[in-house]
């Protein structure tokens, strides 16, 4: 697991250690072909690395129709944001392939921070670089689309109302 963790993008630069707790800590789930990992608006219990395999991300719209976001393949990650809260799946999980994935989940985020707090901080730090960096590209797409004055006026309102949210928080 700790070869599968080295490659994948937002545990690239995590110190050794961090890796070693982190091998240790995640699950290994096999999913056959068409099975669900999880479905839209399912509780959101930490996210996924695919080992093997081929995740699709899919949402319904307002009419019922299904719609493939993207697809994920080996090394990639998805779910991340459930590490750090309460936040119910926006999209559902699906196998394409036989599939294995590790599963990294909020209990066992909190269980690193109290064995090994070093470890635990360089992962919550990677983790908000991530969040960081898609915040930062979502702010330009936005300015591409609606302009600067718009694009920052909707992130500062979205910044506004999360101030206004409780701390555990679930996305509509």
């Amino acid at each position: 697991m700790y070869q599968t963790l080295q490659h994948v993008a937002i545990f690239r630069n995590l110190p050794k250690s961090a890796l070693h707790d982190l091998a240790a800590a995640v699950h290994r789930r096999d999913y056959k072909r068409d099975e669900f990992l999880y479905y839209e608006h399912d509780p959101g219990l930490g996210m996924y690395i695919v080992q093997r395999g081929r995740i699709r991300l899919m949402v319904e719209n307002e009419t019922g129709s299904v719609h493939e976001l993207r697809q994920i393949g080996e090394h990639e990650f998805f779910g991340k944001l459930s590490l750090l809260g309460d936040f119910r799946r926006l999209e559902s999980a699906q196998a394409i392939t036989e599939t294995r994935v590790l599963g990294f989940f909020r209990p066992d985020l909190k269980t690193i921070i109290k064995r090994h707090p070093g470890s635990g901080a360089a992962i919550i730090e990677a983790v908000a670089r991530n969040l960081a960096a898609m915040e930062t590209e979502l702010t330009r797409v936005l300015i591409e689309k609606d302009g600067k004055l718009e694009a920052l006026r909707m992130v500062d309102n979205a910044a506004a109302r999360i101030e206004l949210m409780p701390t555990e928080t679930t996305v509509p």
